[in-house]
């Protein structure tokens, strides 16, 4: 194989994956507005609960 091949291989891996990562990705946001009380979103991963408690980290009390 030539260098030129190897570039051209690893160009075709990285947007295989990164249209797999799209469909994914649609696929979840898509599930996520079907369920009432809980939203998606893509860049937050602790998103699946709200904050109903009490806590302020700085008011020194």
């Amino acid at each position: 194989m030539e260098t030129k091949d190897i570039f051209i291989f690893g160009f075709i891996i990285i947007f295989v994956g990164f249209r797999l990562y799209q469909k994914y990705s649609k696929k979840k946001s898509a599930e996520g507005n079907a369920t009432p009380g809980k939203s998606f979103s893509p860049g937050s991963a602790f998103n699946s609960s709200s904050k109903d408690d009490d806590y302020e980290p700085y008011s020194k009390k």
